[in-house]
């Protein structure tokens, strides 16, 4: 007996260090400076509390009108002369707009016929409306500033604002720092009621939620446009703005906008994409010159954002109800969140401290003293009770850090059934270890069932390998930072990585600036083949939509190339002691490797060979590139580039 509890005082004790290690680990994640894992994981919880949440009413007081298709085929082509817009605001203004705010720049003088009268035209009707704000844009804070835009944004800046410094938890918090930055015409700049920028930022995970209500340039403190606009309307004067940084920036008492640690503000977003009005810039000029009664109607006290929608005109990114969602409504929501009051606020790091500490203990003092079934019960119960709890909160603006406080309860959970196994491990969480790094959970939880020694022996297997590789990546990154090099990469190997394991790949390695995988092994997937030109093209879509991310990483044109091949290899693991690696040797290895070389050659994205082909030719619209010869081949080898799947 006496052995008995010195067991359970050992098992304990080692609960205690482990639990403690746990809460300590969460904590040092979650208040790191830079984005952590953690960080991504809860940014991800956002997305699914929103719609949890579901969209709500939109203020109807904002209308977006737009340059569509529509207008440019009616009006004349894109661009238009600067007078153009001068008769849009003062349609607008005679129709009774409260304010009107472009999500359009005017960085450049018009340079079609004329065009420094339309410039003067455009000057003059912003001047002549006296509501009228303008859009400027800044950039990363390692470009360097000039002295125009310096210049010509001065009397925009909110000098006068105070900027409390930081204190507590919140010491390593800031406020934005702006570069370079592209002001609107020096008229536009004077004649305007208010110039703002329009940045809206990834929040890290290729999602745009945040932007920045206050911003740093040469020294000076400027308004997003959202926030210049909105301040105006409240009455609210630059001299009556604080600023304290990790908490809020208060307007005077009227309006108390909260901001993270980086100067950035959670955007309530009221829904997806058209949540707000739309009228087309045709429709708008029509309807004031045939009917202005109407136009004052639909128009009177109204917020008018202009944009373009045009396709291939617009800003589109990812938000947390959409993949492609227009930027301006994302302007339209901050603008809609200060008038309205309406801010997602979140709770002070103080709050998580105190939350995950009381989980530890909690998770502790349960998981010493409980059977390990009830023990486990008690966990589950408490986990979906926090996380509900935290969406009700969601609903009603306040954002409660969901992971952390999740991790330590699970963490705790598996810490406790390790100890009480006194740290033994099947030969089936010996294979689950091994293959964790290279197979998604699913094919894992079949594998773990099989026979593991057969994976240590390797055998021959009929799979389908896919090389995947980042264009020009060399001669692009000789001339990137490597600290941005690095990021890069990695941002594009989570985009891939996601899709791989999506598709019940198994990721092989990485090689420099690409990766392999193969599917069919180490569980049997029928239709292994068509799951990996599946991923290709889910991977090709996916950095196609990530456009905005990689031009901000300074690789605009940023392209990945792909080759397949489908036959028997040779699989397992292959190397000494700790550095074995579970991988794929075969002709068709190889000839997966040449395909993705060979799409530089024949501009083409994705290439299979004939082997693939025929095991996907009923799935997808392919072109066939005819018999090609393939460096370490003797015959020449059909080869297929893959355009797209069938149905879309």
């Amino acid at each position: 007996m006496a052995h008995t509890m010195s067991s359970n005082t050992e098992v304990r004790r080692r609960l205690t260090l482990v639990i403690g290690a746990i809460v300590l680990a969460v904590l040092v994640l979650r208040f790191w400076p830079s984005l952590t894992l953690l960080d991504r994981i809860e940014l991800r919880t956002m997305d699914w509390r929103f719609a949890q949440r579901g969209p709500h009413e939109p203020d109807p007081h904002i209308v977006i009108v737009h340059v569509d298709e529509g207008s440019i085929a009616e009006i004349g082509r894109w661009p238009w002369p600067r007078a153009r817009f001068a008769d849009i605001i003062r349609s607008l203004a005679s129709s009774g707009a409260k304010c009107i705010v472009f999500d359009i720049f005017f960085a450049d003088p018009d340079t079609s016929p004329g065009g420094a009268e339309s410039d003067r035209e455009l000057v003059r009707a912003t001047a002549e409306a006296g509501i009228v704000y303008h859009a400027a844009f800044g950039h990363a804070a390692d470009t360097q500033g000039d002295e125009r835009s310096a210049g010509d944004l001065a009397a925009q800046s909110w000098s006068d604002a105070r900027v409390l410094e930081a204190t507590g938890v919140n010491a390593v918090a800031g406020i934005f720092e702006l570069g370079d930055a592209t002001p609107p015409l020096p008229g536009l700049v004077r004649a305007a009621a208010g110039v703002g920028f329009v940045n809206v930022v990834d929040s890290g995970d290729g999602v745009y939620r945040h932007t920045f209500p206050v911003v740093l340039h040469e020294g000076r403190l400027y308004p997003s446009l959202s926030l210049a606009a909105g301040a105006a309307m409240l009455g609210v004067e630059p001299g009556e703005v604080v600023v304290r940084p990790g908490r809020a920036v208060d307007l005077g008492g009227r309006r108390r906008i909260p901001i993270d640690r980086m100067g950035r503000t959670l955007i309530d977003f009221a829904g997806g994409a058209g949540t707000y009005r739309y009228l087309s810039v045709r429709d708008l000029l029509a309807m004031v010159e045939s009917d202005p009664d109407a136009a004052r109607e639909q128009l009177e006290g109204k917020i008018v954002f202009i944009a373009v929608s045009a396709p291939g005109l617009y800003d589109l990114r990812a938000g947390p109800f959409d993949t492609v969602y227009n930027g301006v409504e994302t302007q339209a929501n901050a603008l809609a969140n200060i008038l309205e009051g309406r801010f997602l606020r979140q709770a002070p790091g103080e709050s998580c401290v105190i939350i995950v500490i009381v989980v530890g203990i909690a998770m502790l003092l349960a998981l010493s003293r409980l059977r390990p079934t009830w023990a486990i019960a008690l966990a589950a119960g408490v986990l979906l009770a926090f996380n509900w709890l935290c969406v009700a909160l969601f609903g009603r603006g306040l954002v409660v850090d969901m992971v952390a406080p999740d991790l330590v309860m699970i963490g705790s959970v598996i810490a406790a059934l390790a100890l009480r196994l006194l740290g033994a491990e099947s030969e089936h969480e010996r294979v689950r270890g091994a293959l964790s790094r290279f197979v998604p959970a699913a094919v894992m939880d079949r594998v773990v069932e099989e026979d593991s020694d057969a994976l240590l022996r390797g055998r021959r297997r009929v799979v389908t390998v896919m090389f995947a590789d980042i264009r020009n990546f060399t001669i692009k990154s000789e001339q990137m930072p490597p600290e941005q090099t690095v990021e890069l990469l990695n941002r594009f190997f989570y985009l891939v990585h996601e899709t791989i394991w999506e598709f019940e790949g198994t990721l092989d390695k990485y090689l420099g600036d690409g990766l392999m995988a193969f599917w069919n092994s180490p569980a049997d997937q029928p239709d292994h083949a068509l799951l990996a030109v599946q991923t290709a093209v889910h991977m090709q879509r996916r950095i196609e939509h990530n456009q905005a991310e990689w031009e901000f990483h300074g690789m605009p044109e940023l392209a990945a190339g792909i080759g397949i091949s489908t036959g028997e290899v040779v699989v397992g693991y292959v190397g000494t002691g700790e550095r074995m690696q579970y991988t794929a040797i075969g002709a068709h290895v190889n000839l997966a490797a040449r395909l993705e070389a060979m799409t530089k050659e024949v501009g083409a994205r994705t290439l299979i060979s004939q082997s693939t082909y025929e095991q996907v030719a009923h799935a997808i619209e392919a072109r066939p590139l005819g018999p090609v010869e393939v460096r370490g081949f003797s015959e020449p080898v059909e080869v297929y580039e893959v355009l797209e799947l069938k149905g879309g």
